[in-house]
């Protein structure tokens, strides 16, 4: 175990679909904890109790927390009232799960690029914050390419206006390649009020577009992010969302939708090679 202020995690189906197989490598890299995205082909959303069953009996197997539940909360049309009250309903099934699986967060998004209004947006995470409270967990939303919020500075112009604790920010440095193509030395500390909760991937330009790579050879300055939450006893999580595939190039409704069997084909030794220099890079930070 990596002495840091901060748990240490992965999101299992950047592993494998096979929760015990995520288990079993979250254990052997000394990792604290896990992040559930899919799971046997099923989003969080679309999760039996079966599948929350071997969440929970995995995770006490190996002796593993359940840091976050990742679901695709507004991944949707702001304008589809219908799916978007569909994804407020299963955001309440999902909040009961996690609350039953120990786990603190449940991710989400700000609806799908369509310039809707700031204003028009805030008001629909009030219910969302609602079901927080009644369940006793934080949604943490996170910046994506595809969505309203799609760097960490419009994320925390999002999360100023909705202006609850219930509510917080998912850091995701790499995402902003996708959108920038760069990754801003200024995100953590405008985003810094807000933060709950950490994902962590790498990307650089290749043949004129982003993507992912592994962990530490991307254009995100890991290094000093990790000193920096060293510095600031930061205790929350840092998960690896590792995306980099060593032979495959993941799809751009992959990226969007990430999930299921074909998404982790080739996840694991990708996620060994990122999880092992992701360590390299913490045990450096530590050494000052």
């Amino acid at each position: 175990m990596l002495n840091i202020p901060f748990k240490l995690g992965i999101i299992t189906d950047e592993v494998t679909q096979d929760i015990f197989e995520a288990n079993a490598f979250a254990c052997r890299h000394g990792l604290d904890c896990i992040e559930i995205r899919s799971l046997n082909d099923r989003s969080p959303f679309d999760f039996f109790d079966s599948d929350i069953d071997q969440i929970m009996q995995a995770a006490q197997k190996y002796n593993l927390q359940i840091c976050a539940v990742s679901a695709p909360l507004f991944k949707c049309d702001f304008n589809d009232i219908r799916t978007t009250e569909t994804h407020i309903e299963k955001f309440e099934k999902c909040a009961i799960r996690a609350n039953k699986m120990g786990a603190k967060y449940v991710r989400g998004f700000d609806f799908w690029e369509s310039g809707v209004s700031l204003v028009e947006r805030v008001e629909k995470f009030i219910k969302i914050a609602e079901i927080c409270e009644k369940y006793d967990i934080i949604c943490v939303l996170e910046s994506d390419p595809a969505v309203h919020s799609s760097t960490p500075h419009k994320l925390a112009k999002l999360l100023k206006e909705i202006n609850n604790q219930r509510i917080r920010a998912l850091f995701d440095p790499g995402n902003e390649v996708w959108v920038t193509e760069k990754a801003s030395t200024d995100a953590y500390e405008v985003l810094k009020p807000y933060i709950a909760h950490i994902h962590v991937k790498d990307a650089d330009i290749i043949d004129g577009k982003p993507d992912a790579v592994k962990v530490g050879t991307g254009i995100v300055d890991y290094p000093a992010l990790f000193k920096r939450l060293i510095n600031d006893n930061y205790s929350g999580a840092v998960v690896l969302e590792t995306h980099y595939r060593k032979n495959i190039e993941l799809t751009e409704e992959q990226l969007k939708r990430p999930g299921g069997s074909v998404f982790s084909l080739g996840a694991y030794d990708a996620s060994e090679e990122s999880m092992v220099e992701l360590k390299k890079i913490i045990n450096k930070a530590l050494e000052g």
